[in-house]
Protein backbone atom coordinates (compact mmCIF):
# COMPACT_ATOMS: atom_id res chain seq x y z
CA UNK A 1 0.00 0.00 0.00
CA UNK A 2 3.04 2.23 1.08
CA UNK A 3 4.49 1.62 -2.48
CA UNK A 4 1.06 2.80 -4.52
CA UNK A 5 0.54 6.09 -2.64
CA UNK A 6 4.19 6.99 -3.33
CA UNK A 7 3.66 5.83 -6.77
CA UNK A 8 0.90 7.99 -7.21
CA UNK A 9 2.01 10.60 -5.46
CA UNK A 10 5.06 10.85 -7.80
CA UNK A 11 2.73 10.39 -10.66
CA UNK A 12 0.21 12.92 -10.03
CA UNK A 13 3.32 15.01 -9.36
CA UNK A 14 4.22 14.73 -12.83
CA UNK A 15 0.74 15.55 -14.40
CA UNK A 16 0.49 18.29 -12.16
CA UNK A 17 3.43 19.83 -14.02
CA UNK A 18 2.67 18.90 -17.42
CA UNK A 19 -0.81 20.55 -16.77
CA UNK A 20 0.70 24.00 -15.97
CA UNK A 21 3.31 23.43 -18.75
CA UNK A 22 2.17 21.71 -21.24
CA UNK A 23 -0.88 24.37 -22.33
CA UNK A 24 -2.02 24.10 -25.94
CA UNK A 25 -1.47 26.61 -28.72
CA UNK A 26 -3.55 28.18 -31.31
CA UNK A 27 -2.26 27.10 -34.44
CA UNK A 28 -2.61 29.89 -37.14
CA UNK A 29 -3.79 29.32 -40.07
CA UNK A 30 -5.18 32.20 -42.27
CA UNK A 31 -4.59 36.23 -40.97
CA UNK A 32 -4.86 39.37 -42.49
CA UNK A 33 -4.87 42.97 -40.50
CA UNK A 34 -5.23 44.63 -44.22
CA UNK A 35 -2.23 47.02 -43.12
CA UNK A 36 -0.15 46.61 -46.22
CA UNK A 37 -3.23 46.64 -49.01
CA UNK A 38 -2.54 49.53 -51.64
CA UNK A 39 0.85 50.26 -50.14
CA UNK A 40 -0.45 51.23 -46.61
CA UNK A 41 -2.74 53.95 -48.45
CA UNK A 42 -6.62 53.67 -48.18
CA UNK A 43 -8.56 53.97 -51.09
CA UNK A 44 -12.41 53.60 -51.92
CA UNK A 45 -14.00 51.32 -54.05
CA UNK A 46 -11.18 48.35 -53.53
CA UNK A 47 -10.79 44.90 -55.23
CA UNK A 48 -7.42 44.04 -55.39
CA UNK A 49 -6.68 42.85 -51.79
CA UNK A 50 -3.90 39.91 -51.83
CA UNK A 51 -5.93 37.14 -49.33
CA UNK A 52 -9.49 38.37 -50.94
CA UNK A 53 -12.00 38.48 -53.51
CA UNK A 54 -14.83 41.65 -53.94
CA UNK A 55 -17.97 40.36 -55.94
CA UNK A 56 -18.42 42.52 -58.35
CA UNK A 57 -21.95 42.91 -57.66
CA UNK A 58 -21.09 45.32 -54.96
CA UNK A 59 -18.05 47.35 -53.54
CA UNK A 60 -16.02 47.85 -49.92
CA UNK A 61 -13.59 50.68 -49.12
CA UNK A 62 -10.28 50.40 -47.71
CA UNK A 63 -9.74 52.86 -45.17
CA UNK A 64 -7.84 54.28 -42.34
CA UNK A 65 -4.37 55.69 -41.62
CA UNK A 66 -5.87 59.52 -41.78
CA UNK A 67 -8.23 58.42 -44.98
CA UNK A 68 -11.71 58.32 -43.30
CA UNK A 69 -10.30 56.97 -40.35
CA UNK A 70 -12.59 56.61 -38.29
CA UNK A 71 -10.94 53.79 -36.09
CA UNK A 72 -7.52 55.62 -35.59
CA UNK A 73 -4.03 53.45 -34.12
CA UNK A 74 -5.73 50.42 -36.14
CA UNK A 75 -3.95 50.75 -39.55
CA UNK A 76 -5.92 50.27 -42.87
CA UNK A 77 -9.60 48.28 -42.20
CA UNK A 78 -12.67 47.58 -44.43
CA UNK A 79 -15.36 49.54 -44.88
CA UNK A 80 -17.76 46.40 -46.12
CA UNK A 81 -20.38 49.15 -47.55
CA UNK A 82 -18.67 50.49 -49.89
CA UNK A 83 -18.91 53.76 -52.26
CA UNK A 84 -21.89 52.70 -55.12
CA UNK A 85 -24.68 52.04 -52.99
CA UNK A 86 -24.12 48.36 -53.59
CA UNK A 87 -22.52 46.33 -50.31
CA UNK A 88 -19.87 44.08 -50.89
CA UNK A 89 -19.23 40.53 -50.42
CA UNK A 90 -15.71 39.70 -49.44
CA UNK A 91 -14.51 35.97 -50.01
CA UNK A 92 -10.85 34.61 -49.06
CA UNK A 93 -8.33 32.45 -50.82
CA UNK A 94 -8.94 28.92 -50.27
CA UNK A 95 -7.83 27.83 -47.29
CA UNK A 96 -6.32 23.85 -47.05
CA UNK A 97 -8.01 22.33 -43.79
CA UNK A 98 -8.03 18.66 -42.02
CA UNK A 99 -10.70 17.43 -39.40
CA UNK A 100 -10.48 18.81 -36.46
CA UNK A 101 -11.52 22.27 -34.26
CA UNK A 102 -11.42 25.08 -35.25
CA UNK A 103 -12.10 29.45 -34.35
CA UNK A 104 -12.62 32.07 -36.31
CA UNK A 105 -11.63 35.73 -34.81
CA UNK A 106 -12.01 38.85 -36.29
CA UNK A 107 -12.77 42.66 -35.23
CA UNK A 108 -16.01 44.13 -36.55
CA UNK A 109 -17.09 47.56 -35.28
CA UNK A 110 -19.70 50.06 -35.88
CA UNK A 111 -19.94 52.79 -39.03
CA UNK A 112 -19.58 55.48 -36.62
CA UNK A 113 -22.08 57.21 -38.91
CA UNK A 114 -25.35 57.43 -37.43
CA UNK A 115 -26.90 53.70 -38.35
CA UNK A 116 -27.11 50.28 -37.78
CA UNK A 117 -25.93 47.86 -39.67
CA UNK A 118 -26.20 44.08 -40.53
CA UNK A 119 -23.02 41.63 -41.91
CA UNK A 120 -23.36 38.02 -42.72
CA UNK A 121 -20.04 35.89 -41.37
CA UNK A 122 -19.71 32.10 -43.28
CA UNK A 123 -17.12 29.66 -43.12
CA UNK A 124 -18.56 27.71 -46.20
CA UNK A 125 -17.70 24.54 -47.92
CA UNK A 126 -21.59 23.28 -47.61
CA UNK A 127 -22.26 26.00 -45.10
CA UNK A 128 -19.99 24.70 -42.03
CA UNK A 129 -20.80 27.68 -39.76
CA UNK A 130 -22.43 31.39 -40.27
CA UNK A 131 -23.49 33.78 -37.52
CA UNK A 132 -25.35 37.07 -38.73
CA UNK A 133 -23.83 40.48 -36.49
CA UNK A 134 -26.12 43.31 -36.14
CA UNK A 135 -24.27 46.51 -34.47
CA UNK A 136 -25.01 50.36 -33.70
CA UNK A 137 -23.12 53.29 -35.23
CA UNK A 138 -21.61 53.59 -31.85
CA UNK A 139 -20.64 50.08 -31.49
CA UNK A 140 -16.47 49.65 -30.75
CA UNK A 141 -13.90 47.74 -32.60
CA UNK A 142 -14.84 44.49 -31.16
CA UNK A 143 -13.29 40.85 -31.28
CA UNK A 144 -15.74 38.00 -32.05
CA UNK A 145 -15.21 34.55 -32.35
CA UNK A 146 -16.91 31.68 -34.52
CA UNK A 147 -15.77 28.34 -33.82
CA UNK A 148 -16.85 25.39 -35.63
CA UNK A 149 -15.10 21.96 -36.25
CA UNK A 150 -14.36 19.96 -39.45
CA UNK A 151 -15.32 16.37 -40.10
CA UNK A 152 -12.99 15.41 -43.19
CA UNK A 153 -10.18 17.37 -45.28
CA UNK A 154 -11.64 19.93 -46.99
CA UNK A 155 -10.67 23.56 -48.82
CA UNK A 156 -12.91 26.39 -47.32
CA UNK A 157 -13.43 30.09 -47.72
CA UNK A 158 -14.29 32.68 -45.12
CA UNK A 159 -17.04 35.03 -46.38
CA UNK A 160 -17.95 38.49 -44.79
CA UNK A 161 -21.61 39.41 -46.65
CA UNK A 162 -22.65 42.83 -45.65
CA UNK A 163 -26.43 43.64 -45.98
CA UNK A 164 -27.61 47.18 -47.36
CA UNK A 165 -26.24 49.09 -49.34
CA UNK A 166 -26.33 53.30 -48.65
CA UNK A 167 -22.13 53.55 -48.59
CA UNK A 168 -22.30 53.33 -44.73
CA UNK A 169 -21.14 49.83 -43.37
CA UNK A 170 -19.84 47.82 -40.61
CA UNK A 171 -16.14 48.11 -40.22
CA UNK A 172 -13.61 45.05 -40.27
CA UNK A 173 -9.68 44.48 -39.22
CA UNK A 174 -7.86 42.05 -38.09
CA UNK A 175 -8.97 38.53 -39.52
CA UNK A 176 -7.77 35.31 -38.21
CA UNK A 177 -8.43 31.70 -38.25
CA UNK A 178 -6.48 29.33 -35.91
CA UNK A 179 -6.72 25.56 -35.45
CA UNK A 180 -7.58 24.79 -31.90
CA UNK A 181 -5.41 21.59 -30.97
CA UNK A 182 -6.61 18.70 -28.40
CA UNK A 183 -5.57 19.59 -24.91
CA UNK A 184 -2.88 16.42 -25.05
CA UNK A 185 -2.59 16.42 -21.44
CA UNK A 186 -5.89 15.21 -20.78
CA UNK A 187 -4.38 12.31 -22.89
CA UNK A 188 -1.79 11.60 -20.43
CA UNK A 189 -3.36 12.45 -17.62
CA UNK A 190 -5.72 8.82 -18.87
CA UNK A 191 -2.82 6.70 -19.65
CA UNK A 192 -1.94 7.74 -15.88
CA UNK A 193 -5.09 6.94 -14.24
CA UNK A 194 -4.97 3.37 -16.45
CA UNK A 195 -1.46 2.86 -14.64
CA UNK A 196 -2.63 3.86 -11.31
CA UNK A 197 -5.05 1.20 -11.13
CA UNK A 198 -2.57 -1.29 -12.37
CA UNK A 199 0.06 -0.59 -9.85
CA UNK A 200 -2.69 -0.66 -6.55
CA UNK A 201 -3.91 -4.36 -8.17
CA UNK A 202 -0.49 -5.20 -8.05
CA UNK A 203 -0.04 -4.20 -4.98
CA UNK A 204 -3.58 -5.53 -3.62
CA UNK A 205 -2.22 -8.49 -5.14
CA UNK A 206 0.75 -9.06 -3.22
CA UNK A 207 -0.95 -8.49 0.20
Amino acid sequence: MKKFRAGMLVILGAFAVLALSAVPSRAAIFSDNFDTEHGGVGILNYSSFANWTVLPSGTVDLIGNGFYDFYPGNGLYVDLDGSTNSAGTMISKAISLGPGLYELKFQLGGSTRGDTNTANVLVTYGGIASQTYTLGSGAALTWYTLKFTVASATNANIIFNHLGGDNIGLILDNVELNAVPLPGTMLLLGSGLVGLVGLRRRGARKA
